[in-house]
């Protein structure tokens, strides 16, 4: 007899897309081939394409075609958007409250939690309030390339 136990799903957090689009860690690349070749679901909440193409043009300084391509790539790899809504925007306000969170980082807490998920983050205070709701890391905040 065999047990078939499905992989949880990742919930992907702007640091982790960035990381991976702009080849800073070759650990996050790792992982989320990993995570791909597992078949695991890779999610984020809707406001995550604004948040990447943002940090991708004021930190990254890169043009909006580059942006544009890379964010592509990105949904190619795997990344697909669950929108929760306001009801979701309102439970990440408690928790951004209760954590001291943006709403925004709250907003990728709050979607872990209601699917059940692991979380992917490279910040520490996010990281820090997963551990605290009991959401599991899917990532290690640090892990030498």
């Amino acid at each position: 007899m065999s047990f078939v136990t499905e992989l949880p799903p990742v919930v992907v957090d702007a640091s982790v897309s960035v990381a991976l689009l702009a080849e800073e860690r070759a650990d996050v690349e790792r992982h989320w081939n990993g995570w791909s070749q597992d078949g695991r679901m890779l999610l984020a909440p809707a406001m995550h394409w604004s948040e990447v193409g943002n940090i991708l043009l004021k930190r990254k300084r890169m043009t909006p075609a580059q942006g544009a391509v890379l964010m592509g790539g990105l949904q190619r790899a795997g990344l697909a958007i669950a929108d929760r809504g306001l009801p979701g925007v309102c439970f990440a306000l408690e928790l951004a409250a209760r954590h001291g969170l943006s709403v925004y980082d709250a907003t990728y807490l709050w979607l872990a939690i209601d699917i059940d998920g692991e979380l992917a983050t490279l910040d520490a205070d996010l990281a820090r309030a997963a551990e605290a709701e009991g959401v599991p890391l899917a990532l290690p905040l640090w892990e030498p390339s």
